[in-house]
């Protein structure tokens, strides 16, 4: 069963699997999803 997210969610956790990966790190945590809200911008 696939989750129906907006394009701005969508964007978020891609931006925040991006910050996780530049940290070298292997998860997703708070932080990540924050950094991914703020690059999106428009939330």
């Amino acid at each position: 069963m696939e989750a129906k997210f907006s394009p701005q969610v969508k964007d978020v956790i891609s931006f925040s699997r991006e910050e996780a990966l530049r940290l070298g790190h292997d998860y997703i945590g708070a932080e990540h999803l924050l950094l991914g809200l703020i690059r999106e911008g428009d939330g």
